[in-house]
């Protein structure tokens, strides 16, 4: 179980997230065309599959609740905190208005609040900052997603705890799977029906991405089954993946991308060495749209050749998520890995 190439596969998830975001923030029609090529949504799903697997290993292999929460901390928040902070000063240069009117509007401190808070739509722009010549005034519309991930972490040990006192773990989380489908797809019904969005919005929330953790959970739970029978569990999973797909579905989705991505996971050994020297791809997902964002702002994708740009731009937060492990990530998981260490020696390593 342990050799596995999730650190890769994290990364192309993330590099494809970016280029996705690249696309459709640039705005530029030149850029449109590859679109279908990178689809964000099975990337960001595909996160949470393995979230699921990941993060039940991690906590089934942590002996006290107190450093499972140590561990996904110093794993989420330096970063977290580090690009809602360094995008507040950084963007206040290219703000419309003056650092006094910045620093003391109350959107500033809205922004503050809600981000910190994981609540990004409660206020997702700056004073000022991208209101004219980008597609929309979103500082970072990557960190949906962390608020997803942050209630996964919190009910995931609710949901272990009545998983290892049952013997009928599989009919536990196929209710919860059940209800996850249920939920997303009677509000996006409603949401057809009576052409109000905020459904499709309630439709995004933690519930309806249930199902994919979950699936994640399961692939842990019955990871020997799985490997013994990967081969035919792959091949049914695609053909189901692809033909829901085609009809516009989301059932059996989850369970079937599930599938797809641990058997990639658990195949290709020549990846399971990627990323020992770094894992950039947390930094790479939550940096790059204010840095696309910025671009895009200076009008750069529409100057000069929109292909060269994006290339450019791919450097940038390739070298910004580099930075962001090694000067950010690396240290605060060090530093939770002593601590742990100095509390129970014989704490398991993260």
């Amino acid at each position: 179980m342990r050799q596995n190439n999730f650190n890769f596969l994290r990364f192309l998830f993330s590099f494809i997230v970016v280029i996705g975001h690249l696309i459709v923030i640039s705005g530029n029609k030149l850029l449109h065309q590859f679109s279908p090529y990178f689809d964000t949504y099975i990337s960001v799903t595909s996160f949470f599959c393995i979230s699921g697997f990941l993060i039940t290993q991690s906590y089934l292999n942590t002996k006290q609740l107190k450093d499972y929460f140590i561990k996904r901390a110093a794993r989420l928040l330096p970063a977290y905190i580090s690009v809602i902070m360094l995008s507040i000063i950084l963007l206040s240069f290219i703000s419309s208005y003056s650092f006094i009117e910045y620093y003391s509007h109350p959107q500033l401190f809205k922004y503050i609040a809600a981000n910190l808070s994981f609540l990004n739509f409660i206020q997702p722009c700056l004073p000022g900052v991208f209101q004219a010549g980008n597609l929309t005034c979103t500082v970072n519309g990557a960190l949906w997603t962390l608020k997803i991930e942050v209630c996964f972490y919190l009910l995931l040990p609710v949901l272990l705890f009545y998983a290892e006192k049952t013997n009928k773990k599989i009919a536990l989380f196929a209710l919860i799977y059940i209800l996850s489908v249920t939920y997303k797809i009677s509000l996006e019904y409603i949401s057809d029906y009576t052409h109000n969005q905020t459904y499709t919005i309630l439709a995004r929330q933690l519930p309806a991405y249930l199902s994919y953790f979950v699936s994640g959970i399961v692939g842990y739970y019955f990871y020997e089954r799985f490997i013994k029978y990967k081969t035919h569990i792959f091949i049914g999973a695609t053909i189901i993946f692809l033909i829901e797909r085609r009809f516009g579905l989301e059932l059996f989705t989850p369970l079937a991308l599930s599938a797809i991505v641990f058997t990639i996971a658990f195949s290709l050994k020549r990846l399971n060495a990627f990323g020992k020297s770094g894992d950039i791809s947390y930094g790479i997902y939550i940096f790059h749209c204010p840095i696309i964002q910025t671009i895009t702002y200076f009008g750069f994708f529409n100057k000069y050749n929109p292909l060269i740009v994006g290339l450019l731009t791919i450097i940038i937060i390739l070298l910004t998520g580099f930075a962001s492990w090694h000067y950010i990530e690396k240290g605060f998981l060090k530093r939770s890995h002593s601590i742990r260490v100095r509390q129970e020696p014989t704490a398991s390593i993260f």
